[in-house]
């Protein structure tokens, strides 16, 4: 971390500040304020040290701090870095709106960046990995997505030091970055979950026994069996599961239908078809 000529708070204080919002960021959350209340109570060091001399400042901080806040928790590091570094650099009344005011730009930009890579990408990617290794009876893809887990945590703080030392000048600096990585990111989500996809769906058609007649000189049955497998998968391999997980997302985006209802419906078609013989 690069230290500030003016800079009121030590390096040992920063990072007790970035590890309050690690542990704070979803204290109170509320359907009002969201993460509002975890944003207050991780800058009250800060607010106490730059505004405790002013009664009115210091309120007016409390409030500010207090409003609506929600954003991806990692990606927040960022933002409550940069707003530690805009106050502490203008401890004024203005320098508490510029703060606010970056703060609220951001948190809805930066909440679609670590949903995409925090939450989507590594959500398909490791959980994939860890289900696939599950199914297998090996147990290193859970380690895999705990691993994961920890270099996040860790990697929190890098970013809490990225907003720190670039302040506001983040948001054009990496601006053009940051719209690569979330493109990158979204093409590498869909890329794994249509392996997962692909590997983890089964939906296999039993084969059709068509009777054919009577053989006229043996007098026996004579039949034809159908391989449906056989024939869908010469059509397209895995090209029933891309419908079936391609059904389910469109009834997720009807207004009736949520993941618990899809749950059930996914299980009734199974046992429909198992019932009917058409799959199983």
């Amino acid at each position: 971390m690069t230290m500030k000529n003016d800079q009121k708070f030590t390096r040992k204080e920063l990072h007790k500040l970035s590890l309050r919002w690690v542990w704070q960021s979803q204290i109170g959350w509320n359907y009002e304020r969201m993460q509002g209340l975890g944003y207050l109570s991780s800058m009250i060091p800060v607010i106490d040290k730059l505004y405790g001399h002013d009664k009115e400042l210091k309120m007016k901080a409390l409030r500010t701090h207090a409003q609506f806040f929600n954003t991806t928790p990692q990606m927040g590091n960022i933002i409550i870095g940069m707003d530690i570094a805009i106050e502490e650099q203008n401890p004024t009344a203005q320098g508490i709106e510029v703060a606010a005011s970056i703060k609220t730009a951001l948190m809805g930009p930066f909440a679609g960046i670590g949903d995409t890579i925090f939450g989507m990408i590594a959500g398909a990617l490791f959980g994939s990995i860890a289900a696939s290794m599950a199914v297998n009876g090996s147990a290193l893809g859970i380690m895999i997505w705990i691993a994961w887990n920890i270099f996040v945590f860790f990697i929190r703080f890098k970013l809490f030091d990225l907003g720190y030392n670039q302040g506001a000048n983040l948001v054009t600096s990496l601006a053009n970055q940051m719209n690569a990585v979330t493109e990158a990111a979204a093409v590498l989500g869909l890329t794994v979950i249509g392996g997962m996809i692909a590997q983890m769906v089964k939906f296999p058609l039993k084969s059709i026994t068509i009777n054919m007649g009577i053989d006229e000189e043996t007098g026996e049955q004579l039949t034809n069996t159908l391989p449906l497998q056989t024939y869908a998968n010469s059509i397209m391999p895995a090209l029933l599961p891309a419908l079936f997980a391609w059904a389910c997302y469109k009834l997720l985006g009807k207004k009736w239908c949520n993941s618990n209802r899809l749950i059930w419906m996914v299980i009734a078609f199974a046992l429909l078809c198992s019932l009917i013989g058409i799959a199983g």
